[in-house]
């Protein structure tokens, strides 16, 4: 049973359907995050989400951790990407099985509500601190971005996901760049769209970030690391040799090789953190870069993702084994309150 449960149950004398209903709405109290975490982030309230492959969603107020199901009205347990809108709700961008479809839904604060999508799209002219995803929601409707097909980089093998967008970054400035399936990487200024033409960008970008200079990064599955000189983006794993140049025949990590990019952050000390879907977390701190993996007490060495919240704890989201926190040398398995 959810704290608030108990805390309104124990208050007032009423029914036991009474009680299963208001243990429906609050969540169930648990003890540990399990599983395949695929975002993490922190809201406005200090409240920690984490978004899971299968087990919904897990909230975590600093001592009590409530996991959220379909059972309390999340549109799916396969939980993929979380993020708060500039009005305080918390959005979930889900994936309903076996259909294999998008559900979009936002949790209030106080129950979780399923917003259906224009199908029309939206294609320009948007506020880009209204994006959400791969949507943009106007405070009423929500519409899927559509990028302007003109990308320099072709795929004809995957015409059709070829523009899917897989991460979204709207920078200091106002800009929202857009990583692609395998399209590349789309700059929107509020007026034009721009495509860049390395192809190396072509394999699926994971990420894209803005350190706290105002360098921006993005990872992709394939070629790595790659940083924005401010008219191109340059590949950073390759210019430190840890780049894959076999990936396209053996895609499977090696140790030692920062190829396959899933998630990018800083720490509370500047250094830049690198989460792969192979080979663990790396760190660069503007001068080498050190890899951390099961070495350092990781379980597995695929991270979906990496965060750092207000007081400077790191997390590492896994493929499989829950959260770890990380404390610039090793890591540590998440248990609340502790």
């Amino acid at each position: 049973m959810s704290f608030f449960a108990a805390q309104l149950i124990g208050q007032n004398p009423i029914s036991t359907e009474m009680q299963a209903s208001v243990q429906e709405l609050m969540g169930d109290t648990v003890s540990a995050i399990d599983g395949e975490i695929r975002g993490i982030v922190q809201d406005s309230k200090n409240n920690l989400w984490f978004a899971s492959n299968g087990n919904g969603v897990y909230k975590y107020d600093g001592s009590t951790l409530i996991n959220f199901t379909e059972k309390q009205g999340l549109a799916s347990n396969y939980v993929w990407m979380v993020q708060e809108h500039s009005n305080g709700t918390i959005w979930f961008k889900t994936n309903v099985q076996p259909q294999d479809v998008d559900a979009i839904c936002y949790f209030d604060g106080f129950a979780f509500k399923t917003i259906q999508p224009d199908t029309r799209g939206v294609w320009e002219g948007f506020r880009n601190e209204h994006v959400l995803f791969d949507y943009y929601f106007d405070g009423t409707s929500l519409s899927k971005i559509q990028l302007p097909q003109t990308s320099p980089i072709k795929n004809e093998e995957n015409k059709r996901h070829h523009y899917d967008i897989y991460s979204t970054c709207v920078d200091k400035s106002g800009n929202t760049w857009f990583g692609t399936c395998t399209a590349g990487i789309c700059k929107y200024d509020g007026k034009t769209f721009r495509w860049f033409d390395n192809t190396e960008l072509g394999a699926a970008i994971r990420d894209i970030y803005e350190d706290a200079n105002g360098t921006i990064w993005a990872g992709n599955n394939g070629d790595g690391l790659f940083r924005f000189d401010g008219t191109h983006f340059i590949n950073f794993s390759k210019e430190k040799n840890l780049q894959n140049p076999d990936f396209i025949r053996y895609p499977i990590g090696k140790p030692g090789i920062m190829s396959r990019v899933w998630k990018i952050t800083e720490d509370a000390q500047g250094n830049l953190l690198v989460a792969t879907i192979d080979n663990g977390l790396w760190k660069y701190d503007g001068h080498s870069v050190t890899n951390f993996t099961a070495k350092e007490g990781l379980r597995i060495d695929a991270i979906w993702t990496v965060y750092t919240d207000t007081r400077g704890i790191v997390w590492v989201g896994t493929e499989g084994d829950g959260v770890y926190q990380f404390d610039g040398k090793a890591f540590k398995k998440f248990k609340p309150g502790l």
